[in-house]
């Protein structure tokens, strides 16, 4: 078990090094195989991830695609949980207490909603589960860097959430149920706007 951890590291210390440094991570997998015969591995595997961490965010790109994966593993994809469920068991940010993918049935829980609302709810539940789906659409553009998809997808979530931020306002009057998730995913386009714009700054630098 200890092998197999010390050669998931060092693939993964290979990996954090990159092209740039194909070099030292060629030398580290070969003194990995001497310490390896040593019984020394996996002391030896953590260390060379070690490394290869703090010379990965030495270096802006390395900055750049530790921020990227926060953003996408740390904030997309939980978001894009978060939706994916409360739009399957339950709107837990809304005024109802048990609407969810039942809704799309023909039967209908007992909701603290009005009666003439509840033909629109279906429709909430299907925007909340696309743009949870968007959100992981997303994240995989973020992590293979097609910034062209990031942009278009983005506005593609954008445009369904004013449609449900819009949904919401005429269903619940006087109930702000969607500026909650209003807000999280405003704040999520302004990241991604940022993550683009330091995409394009390091590009002009490598250029320079």
């Amino acid at each position: 078990m200890s092998a197999l951890l010390a050669r998931l590291l060092m693939a993964l210390a290979t990996c954090w090094l990159g092209e740039a440094r194909r070099d030292w991570a060629a030398a580290m997998r070969a003194e990995y195989g001497e310490a390896a015969d040593a019984g020394e591995g996996l002391g030896f595997a953590a260390g060379c991830l070690s490394s290869a961490a703090r010379a990965m965010v030495a270096a802006p790109e390395g900055r750049f695609a530790v921020a990227t994966h926060v953003l996408a593993v740390g904030v997309l994809v939980p978001m894009a949980g978060l939706l994916l469920v409360s739009a399957a068991l339950g709107f837990p940010y809304l005024a109802f207490e048990a609407v969810g993918a039942g809704a799309l049935g023909s039967g209908w829980p007992h909701v603290a909603v009005h009666a003439g609302n509840r033909d629109g709810v279906p429709l909430l539940v299907l925007l909340t589960g696309t743009i949870g789906a968007g959100h992981v659409a997303v994240a995989w553009a973020l992590l293979e860097r097609d910034w062209e998809r990031v942009a278009r997808l983005a506005r593609f979530g954008a445009a369904m959430l004013a449609t449900m931020v819009a949904f919401s306002a005429i269903l619940f009057l006087y109930d702000p149920c969607a500026l909650p998730q209003l807000g999280i995913v405003g704040g999520e386009l302004a990241l991604l706007w940022l993550a683009v714009r330091w995409h394009d700054d390091l590009s002009v630098w490598s250029s320079a």
